[in-house]
This record gives C-alpha cells, sequence and structure tokens, in this order.
C-alpha cells in the first residue's frame, strides 16, 4: 500500500494498473515512460498543458493507495486503487497532485454531462 504522500484514490474497488493508466492518460493527456524494473511506475513527460523541462523528475505509480485529508472535524483516510505522483522537490508534488485531480474532476464532469445529453 502507498501512503503518506501525494495519493489520490480513483476507486474502492480493484482496479488494473493498464485500467489505471489508461483513465489517468485520458483525462490528464499525461505523457509516461516505464520506469526500469518497475511494473507499475512511469516517469511523466508531460501532459495536455504542455512538456516538462526535466524528463526523470516526476513519477507516478498506480496500486492500492490512502488517500488521507484533515478537515475541521480531524483526520480522514481513504483506501482504493489510484496513483501516487512523486518528485524530489516535495512542493512541486503536491501542487501537481492538485491540477491532476482537478483536471480528472473536470473530465469527470464534462462525461456526466455528455451522458445526461
Amino acid at each position: 500500500m502507498i501512503k503518506n504522500r501525494n495519493t489520490t484514490v480513483l476507486a474502492t474497488e480493484y482496479q488494473d494498473t493498464t485500467d489505471l493508466k489508461k483513465f489517468f492518460k485520458h483525462c490528464t493527456g499525461a505523457i509516461m515512460t516505464p520506469v526500469q524494473g518497475k511494473d507499475d511506475t512511469f516517469w511523466l513527460h508531460g501532459d495536455q498543458r504542455g512538456n516538462y523541462h526535466q524528463k526523470k523528475y516526476y513519477k507516478v505509480e498506480f496500486g492500492f493507495v490512502e488517500q488521507v485529508s484533515y478537515k475541521s472535524t480531524g483526520r480522514h483516510a481513504r483506501e482504493g486503487y489510484g496513483f501516487d505522483i512523486q518528485a524530489s522537490g516535495d512542493y512541486n508534488g503536491w501542487s501537481l497532485m492538485g491540477e491532476y485531480r482537478k483536471m480528472i474532476k473536470e473530465a469527470m464532469k464534462d462525461y456526466k454531462t455528455e451522458e445526461v445529453a
């Protein structure tokens, strides 16, 4: 389980890495290449906003994750299948996770709007 990082839960039931990767790529337009020796981890080279300058800076890992949020009522943890973004600059990874969460929410909103129409 991946926890205590920049994680996002996408599904509560089991999802294969290829399905998570396909969904992630569809929503964000991520350009990914595999990390050598790791089946569930990929280097991020860019997304629908453009290319990144450093090729091996951001890394995304898919699998079973724990997403923690802190609200006025205390700590809330949610477990499921999703992804984790890692970067040597901790703020940069956290910031990119926020951008990807927005992209995923917008993609899901557009999908639901098309589905109703």
